[in-house]
């Protein structure tokens, strides 16, 4: 009888780190990634029941959320929270985990999130709740070509958390996150790793038509295109990306554009304070 592998041990001690996704609690990213964290860290899974891909910073607040803990990947508990990947962040906090996390991971997505894709991801947007919280936050992503390589980039995912962690051990606060992703290709060819602005490159989305005999209409959209105006430099992400870097690219809350702030200044009207 072939012997039963066992199940990774535990750390008993090391940092507390809530361990989140947007492809659902059964896709083997967030597995490979989980393992690669027990060893060092005390980990508690809070999941998707299903894949939320695409739903940014989606949250519930019209209906009840419900908490299922469950026996999962090789008898591990977790927890399956059938809805969007920053409801799943926001309740591990207020209410699973008896004290707040010292690190929020997201991951490893199956799809790259660089450029502007970070705005639609789900596993960005959990990194970001996790800032929210002032709780160092890192979002992992490997490009679809690199399916086959996750399990050896939950390991380097591993390593550069622990780096990270250090660099936010150094803050008083934690208003920045950061969002990784790894490359299409085989670790051993892989460049290295870049630190890291966001492209502004964007998919010039379109819909196709299909016959769809289950709806009345007969008839359904799917959505397509290709990335453009990806920027020349390996300063940003898409193109490291492209050029197999891995990329840290760390991002905050503050979208204002403060150039654009003393030209509107004619609109003002009223009293100013004193402040």
């Amino acid at each position: 009888m072939a012997a039963r592998r066992k199940k990774p041990s535990t750390a008993a001690s090391g940092p507390a780190v809530l361990l989140t996704n947007d492809d659902g609690v059964h896709a083997t990213g967030i597995w490979h990634l989980y393992e690669a964290l027990v060893p060092w860290a005390r980990v508690t899974v809070v999941a998707p029941g299903s894949e939320q891909s695409g739903v940014g910073h989606a949250f519930t607040i019209n209906k009840p959320l419900h908490i299922e803990k469950v026996r999962l990947h090789r008898a591990t508990d977790g927890y399956v929270i059938s809805v969007t990947p920053v409801d799943c962040v926001k309740i591990a906090i207020s209410v699973i985990m008896p004290k707040r996390p010292e690190i929020v991971v997201a991951g490893l997505n199956i799809g790259e999130n660089s450029g502007l894709s970070a705005f639609y991801s789900g596993t960005v947007a959990a990194a970001r709740e996790g800032a929210f919280w002032d709780i160092p936050s890192v979002a992992f992503s490997v490009c679809e070509e690199g399916k086959k390589h996750q399990e050896a980039y939950a390991v380097l995912a591993a390593d550069l958390l622990k780096r990270l962690l250090a660099v936010e051990k150094r803050k008083k606060s934690h208003p920045v996150f950061y969002n990784v992703n790894f490359p299409a290709c085989a670790p051993e060819i892989c460049k290295g790793v870049r630190v890291t602005e966001q492209s502004l490159a964007f998919f010039d989305d379109r819909y196709k038509t299909i016959d769809i005999e289950t709806h009345h209409t007969k008839k359904g959209f799917v959505i397509y295109g290709e990335k453009k105006d990806i920027e020349p430099s390996n300063a940003y992400d898409s193109r490291a990306l492209m050029n197999h870097y891995i990329t840290i690219t760390p991002l905050c809350f503050n979208a204002t554009a403060p150039g654009t702030v003393p030209g509107l200044a004619g609109m003002e009207r009223g009293r100013r304070g004193r402040g």
